[in-house]
């Protein structure tokens, strides 16, 4: 007798729930990956002016999506404010990063079967301890309303590549409202805190994890080597990387630069949205103000920060 699990049947029930979405709210087209699963499910195509309701036809643009679905109760077992971190390990974070298409991945949550989504890449996987983690946002419902949002990487690929738009100031304070809250959410969580009562010595604490991150993506440089770009003492440089001293506005931008100066040296990768000065500035500015960190929370009830609610 063959015997099927209860594993296996949420597994298809959320590739076959994604096809459907894909389908239905989308109007794209969701090819299965059937001979093998290691890493990617499924293909997703944009289409261009399809119109389900008006029976409408689109125009395929040969642009693809490769898609991770990940299905069950258990990975929304553990929500935050601003939704679910999916946890993953070194090989399938090198996978996704490296593969010729860009990556997204979709969770499948039976009781509401519903979808959530995130893309993979640079700037959206976090190292944690031994293995890297993915923050999928509430507010990312695969539905029609995010055609725009979730077409943008399958949209910038080209023969040669990734073609890399430089970012828009609405992108830049998109992309460093979403880093601060994240940072701030993992700060609090630890705590047994919410981000609604989140003080702003935690703004400042997640302000200056950010630096840290920032300061190891640059290869860990000494800081005596900082010291000497910036003009700033070793002691107060770690001060403001502790958190323990909230730097000022042009010091940020100071210590950003030399910081990216390093990594350039050392040949080290960092993504584009970190090597933009607006992007600090705006968390400095959300770190420093408390009205600011009061619009902050509000948006991150609405899920993604800086993001319009779903």
């Amino acid at each position: 007798m063959t015997i099927v699990s209860p594993t296996h049947l949420v597994d298809r029930a959320g590739v076959s729930r994604a096809a459907y979405l894909v389908t239905t709210q989308l109007g794209w087209v969701f090819r299965e990956q059937e001979t093998s699963d290691i890493g990617i499910d499924a293909h997703i195509e944009v289409v261009d002016g399809v119109g389900l309701s008006g029976g409408t036809s689109g125009r395929g643009t040969g642009r693809l999506l490769a898609v991770q679905i990940k299905s069950g109760a258990s990975r929304f077992a553990k929500p935050t404010d601003l939704g679910w971190w999916f946890y993953c390990d070194a090989n399938h974070v090198e996978y996704w990063i490296n593969h010729s298409l860009p990556v997204t991945l979709m969770l499948f949550e039976p009781e509401s079967e519903q979808i959530y989504w995130q893309h993979v890449n640079d700037e959206t996987v976090i190292v944690a301890g031994q293995g890297h983690k993915v923050l999928v946002p509430l507010k990312n419902k695969l539905n029609d309303s995010c055609r725009d949002e979730l077409g943008v990487p399958a949209r910038c690929q080209a023969s040669g590549g990734m073609i890399m738009a430089k970012p828009t100031r609405d992108t830049s304070v998109r992309q460093a409202d979403y880093e601060l809250a994240g940072a701030i959410d993992l700060l609090v969580s630890a705590m047994g805190k919410t981000v609604e009562e989140a003080t702003p010595r935690d703004f400042r604490l997640a302000f200056a994890s950010q630096l840290r991150a920032l300061h190891r993506r640059a290869g860990a440089p000494d800081l005596d080597i900082v010291s000497t770009k910036t003009g700033y003492e070793v002691a107060k440089l770690s001060s403001y990387l502790e958190g323990f001293t909230h730097p000022s506005r042009g010091r940020v931008v100071a210590i950003v630069e030399a910081l990216i100066e390093c990594a350039c040296e050392k040949e080290f990768k960092i993504p584009g949205y970190l090597t933009d000065v607006r992007a600090w500035e705006r968390m400095w500015r959300v770190a420093d103000r408390r009205g600011m960190q009061k619009i902050l929370k509000n948006k991150a009830k609405k899920g993604i920060p800086g993001s319009r609610r779903s």
